[in-house]
């Protein structure tokens, strides 16, 4: 492994990583989160957590830190389009099938 200066941290660690975070944030997560949501869901193994709690338990394998108040409008929206599911009630999270 190879030292680096503080500048090179800055100018070039630094930038690539927040990049590459947002880009999770923005493009990764979302999609992610939703899968996750999803397959409980239609296995029946969703338990009767927060929304904010499977939100976590999905993200903690990134690592990353997020709002998770951005990441819910993203969230519902691929699980209606893409899983037919839509979010009736946050705390508990009670999923029901949308046609």
């Amino acid at each position: 492994m190879y030292d680096i200066t503080e500048e090179e941290y800055e100018k070039i660690y630094l930038p690539v990583s927040i990049n590459f975070n947002n880009y999770l944030k923005e493009f990764i997560i979302p999609h992610v989160v939703s899968f996750y949501i999803a397959d409980s869901f239609y296995k029946k193994v969703l338990s009767k957590a927060p929304l904010y709690n499977h939100i976590n338990s999905a993200i903690d394998v990134f690592n990353v830190r997020c709002d998770i108040d951005k990441l819910i409008p993203p969230i519902k929206k691929i699980l209606r389009i893409k899983y037919n599911l839509k979010i009736v009630n946050y705390n508990p999270m009670i999923l029901k099938k949308f046609y």
